[in-house]
């Protein structure tokens, strides 16, 4: 199994929008260029990289070395080499830097953030909105005691991310929705990783249980 970093994630999920937005795929192709998204990302973040053959037996050798080779060209030209992406876990970290966040909440955010990418809502909203969206919502849900320099903080960083209120609340909402039934949908995977002790068990916190009452609380 391969262990690839979150930006190696975010960037292929970036990688594949924008090329079913510029290029025509057939469905019976569309396995071949996710996985082909998966290796620009990791031959763009990772430092060990998989070997094509590898690749091609994750995908039970339904396409050979050549036609994932091939495909990888068609991906490059159609996105004119431009692999840059600044992801929303960027800006998560830099947000919960500035804020002095906690490391749970940090885990919380990252979680509910990692939550999006598999929801297709979140494709039209910036990164930095997703981010900012994806930390109000962890505070929200975790509810640690304040502190005057933390208050502070968190103006500051309030103060950064573009973005209206309303916005902000859409996205919360979506992802408060996802996070309610994570464990039953296609996130079920993404519940499961962030229910470890590595991860704090944040998925498993019980005020994400009911999205109403949580968005309800919100100020």
């Amino acid at each position: 199994m391969m262990q690839f970093q979150a930006e190696t994630l975010y960037l292929a999920l970036h990688l594949l929008n924008r090329c079913l937005r510029q290029m025509k795929v057939t469905t019976a192709n569309l396995q071949l260029l996710g996985m082909v998204c998966l290796f620009l990302a990791a031959k763009k973040e990772e430092c060990l990289l998989p070997e094509v053959s590898g690749l091609c037996y994750l995908m039970d050798h339904t396409y050979t070395k050549h036609q994932l080779l091939r495909m990888e060209r068609k991906v490059l030209c159609g996105l004119k080499f431009d692999l840059s992406h600044c992801p929303p876990l960027h800006f998560l970290i830099l947000f919960a830097s500035i804020a002095h966040c906690s490391t749970k909440m940090v885990w919380m955010a990252r979680y509910l953030l990692e939550l999006s990418l598999m929801d297709g809502q979140c494709v039209a909203f910036l990164p930095v909105h997703l981010a900012g969206a994806a930390l109000c919502l962890a505070r929200q849900v975790l509810q640690e005691p304040p502190t005057p320099e933390g208050e502070a903080a968190w103006c500051l960083v309030s103060s950064l991310h573009i973005g209206s209120e309303s916005v902000l609340l859409r996205i919360m909402s979506i992802l408060a929705s996802a996070a309610a039934t994570a464990q039953t949908r296609d996130t079920c995977a993404t519940y499961l990783k962030y229910s470890s002790a590595d991860t704090m068990h944040v998925s498993r916190h019980p005020g994400l249980k009911n999205p109403s009452s949580l968005l309800g609380t919100h100020t």
